[in-house]
């Protein structure tokens, strides 16, 4: 990575913190609750963290591209998915979407290799919010300007620590491997992919390794400018054994298993 490229990823969303939209809004134009429903309990109403899954990807379902690494980040050829965010002062729509974003993180979860090729990019953590690593192999906690470092052995356990961490605002996922696990045991609210008009042709997969699960998506939202196109998706329902461990792991957290939230 030329340093050019090494200074605008360092930027990146940090680039639009200067105006940041009400942490109601999520940056889509659309308020963060909806009208709950008129059966659900008060505590049910308020609003509570979101698990996002948002990423960008190629046309062709990849989200990084090939022999990723601490030289290329984002793999070889990867960086060219996030040209929308360092272009996003160019068109309102995405400078929207990535104040929304920088607005709306109060929690991060990370798999460790985003975080090994990442913290010399970042110094510091990737949002300022405290972040929770992923991982089998675990270091010591790290303090950083604007957050913590955590890191953890086990999904449920970053899901609640995240989960309180982030109050009323979203925990953000980070790295494939991390969504895949989180989609795996049920423990994501929506999905918001960023289609870039590109076919990157080899790299990491996002939508991979999550066995023969039958998920459905209800659409929230779309936006699209000349740089990317904008989906916004809400899990609608799970696999029964999935939906178990969603409402088991919810009530240990502290969370209702419902979710009026738009």
């Amino acid at each position: 990575m030329v340093d050019g490229q090494r200074t605008a990823w360092r930027g990146g969303l940090r680039r639009a913190g200067h105006v940041l939209e009400p942490p109601h809004c999520d940056g889509y134009g659309v308020e963060r609750l909806s009208v709950p429903d008129a059966a659900a309990s008060l505590d049910e109403r308020v609003a509570m963290a979101r698990v996002l899954l948002d990423v960008t990807m190629s046309l062709d379902g990849f989200m990084a591209g090939p022999d990723v690494s601490v030289e290329n980040p984002m793999g070889v050829g990867g960086l060219r998915l996030h040209e929308w965010i360092f272009n996003a002062s160019s068109n309102e729509v995405d400078a929207e979407i990535v104040r929304g974003v920088q607005a709306g993180t109060g929690a991060v979860v990370l798999g460790r290799r985003t975080f090994d090729v990442g913290i010399d990019v970042w110094n510091d953590t990737p949002f300022p919010a405290p972040c929770f690593v992923l991982t089998h192999d675990p270091l010591a906690e790290r303090v950083e300007k604007s957050g913590t470092f955590t890191f953890v052995t086990d999904v449920r356990d970053a899901f609640a620590r995240a989960t309180a961490a982030a109050g009323a605002r979203d925990v953000r996922l980070m790295g494939a491997a991390v969504g895949q696990q989180f989609l795996a045991v049920g423990l994501v609210d929506e999905i918001r992919v960023q289609i870039a008009p590109v076919l990157l042709g080899a790299g990491s997969r996002l939508f991979e390794h999550l066995g023969n699960a039958h998920i459905e998506l209800e659409r929230l939202a779309t936006a699209d400018s000349p740089h990317v196109t904008h989906l916004r998706y809400r899990i609608r329902s799970l696999p029964e054994a999935q939906t178990g461990l969603r409402e088991e792991d919810r009530a240990e957290s502290g969370q209702s298993a419902l979710h009026p939230r738009g």
